[in-house]
């Protein structure tokens, strides 16, 4: 009898997400993340995993097109000793028109059809339970997770919220209690894009594995799956890190720096000493903050076009402010004044950042100009 189970865990890939902030790099990038599952396949292949553990979101959505779709089959097919058992998640949740209902998954792919269903695989010992969405809400709890008290290694593969026992949440809900109650070994938890480290309640070991690979900036650093082993009562898995590239948010002080040249090289300096040699594969958000000295306002535009040059994509934000006391200016009974006080009210009720930002863009410009130092196009 079979006393262990090599498992590769893995979810949320988003397969097929439009990315369109990427603009003309975001269908190169839709087939980097697609590559990133075949990389996983292959894995499976090469470490002999018995079991590949996707738990919900691996498309973005159900209308996903033939190509992409026919190239996951292939790659499933392409490893037919291995188990590849998909639960549906919020964003891929089961329905008629998905690509779960269609009949030519090869018959090594086991897809959960329901919001709770069963597979056995007697010959591995194995009991695999799957709770897959059937709509993109599922508020119900997990109350019924259970399974019987036996020898087989029992595995639940589940898309959703781990949440306290008072707590709510529209994404299939769950609490540690219930996990401790279900007797289960291993439950491989989707939905969250981090991944947590592997916890314990009671005898039941859980994790979320987060996505294999980013797909926008609230998802940075280093992103993979769990691989390694599932006994009965213990499990000895370890995180292997898949990313294609990283999405990362930088925040880079300008203070002492006075032109749009020098800011991008000090950035560019600052990347490869925290990145290292492949710094110019990540994607990034730059936040430029800190003091400029009076008569310089730093041009997003032109920073931005100089490090496009370099990296392969990036995005600046621009928060610094001149070095200049503007409370005191607000107080000041001038037109200067005036306009700084109006300026700040309208800063005050700004309702995001992007519409903050303007406005204190449309404040220095305005300073500047009070100091006949304004050209007519400033970016």
């Amino acid at each position: 009898m079979n006393n262990k189970i090599k498992i590769l865990h893995c979810s949320d890939l988003h397969i097929g997400a439009e990315l369109s902030f990427l603009k003309n790099k975001s269908k190169s990038r839709r087939a980097e993340v697609l590559n990133t599952l075949n990389r996983i396949t292959m894995m499976c292949l090469q470490q002999g995993i018995e079991l590949l553990i996707i738990a919900g979101d691996l498309f973005d959505s159900n209308h996903i097109d033939s190509q992409t779709l026919t190239a996951v089959k292939s790659m499933f097919a392409a490893i037919p000793d291995t188990i590849v058992a998909i639960v549906a998640g919020n964003h891929d949740y089961f329905a008629v028109d998905s690509p779960y209902s269609d009949d030519d998954w090869s018959p090594n792919v086991s897809i959960f059809f329901k919001k709770f269903s069963t597979i056995e695989f007697p010959k591995k010992n194995l009991r695999l339970c799957g709770s897959s969405f059937l709509g993109s809400y599922q508020e119900s709890s997990g109350s019924e997770l259970n399974v019987p008290d036996d020898d087989m290694i029992n595995i639940l593969i589940y898309h959703g919220d781990l949440v306290t026992n008072n707590q709510s949440s529209k994404y299939n809900p769950v609490t540690i209690n219930e996990l401790e109650n279900s007797r289960f070994d291993y439950v491989a938890l989707g939905h969250i894009h981090s991944a947590t480290p592997l916890a314990k309640a009671g005898n039941t070991t859980y994790a979320y594995s987060g996505t294999p690979d980013g797909n926008g900036f609230d998802e940075t650093g280093k992103k993979g799956v769990y691989t390694g082993y599932v006994y009965k009562h213990r499990t000895e898995l370890a995180f292997f890190p898949t990313s294609s590239r990283l999405y990362e948010n930088v925040s880079f002080d300008i203070t002492s720096l006075t032109s749009n040249s020098g800011i991008a090289k000090s950035i560019i300096n600052k990347l490869e000493t925290l990145y290292g040699a492949e710094y110019q594969d990540n994607l990034y958000k730059i936040t430029l903050t800190g003091k400029t000295p009076e008569g310089f306002l730093p041009s997003r535009k032109s920073i931005t076009t100089e490090l496009q040059d370099t990296l392969y994509y990036v995005s600046v934000i621009n928060q610094s402010t001149p070095d200049t006391d503007i409370k005191i200016l607000s107080s000041d009974f001038s037109l200067k004044g005036i306009f700084v006080k109006k300026m700040l009210a309208k800063i005050n009720a700004c309702e995001n950042e992007a519409e903050k930002e303007m406005h204190e863009k449309a404040l220095y410009i305005g300073l500047k100009a009070f100091d006949r130092e304004v050209s007519f196009y400033e970016n």
